[in-house]
């Protein structure tokens, strides 16, 4: 799965926050938004998520294994809006990012980082070729 390194971190109460980073929009297809929705996703929770593992014991809190969940937890909010994680559209992207939303919300993320990141990926989707 590719990082997208470039982005650029707005700050909200002190806490920095993922932006999107400059997407080509001709080349910008579903899969590759997919890939985008988990790095943004990992970016808003990787921390939580590791303390959270902490918090139960694991003392497991390397790179590699937090995206490994968040791939996961991205993959389950896929099937659950009824989407197809290997073969996304932006129709299921955005059932999908509902469900991711609603995730947070209940993790008790802040509205305005659910806020800031959902208009982040809706600014992506909206680059989209309609034919995608």
């Amino acid at each position: 799965m590719p990082c997208f390194i470039g982005w650029s971190p707005s700050v909200v109460d002190g806490e920095a926050l993922w932006n999107l980073p400059h997407v080509d929009t001709d080349s910008l297809t579903p899969p590759k938004a997919r890939d985008l929705v988990v790095e943004c996703f990992y970016f808003a929770h990787s921390e939580t998520l590791a303390r959270a593992k902490v918090k139960l014991g694991s003392t497991s809190t390397n790179e590699a294994a937090l995206r490994s969940n968040i791939a996961g937890a991205v993959r389950l909010a896929f099937q659950e809006s009824g989407g197809d994680y290997d073969r996304p559209t932006v129709a299921s992207l955005r059932s999908a990012i509902e469900v991711l939303a609603r995730k947070a919300e209940s993790w008790g993320t802040s509205p305005d980082i659910i806020r800031h990141h959902a208009e982040q990926i809706q600014t992506m989707l909206a680059r989209i070729a309609p034919q995608s």
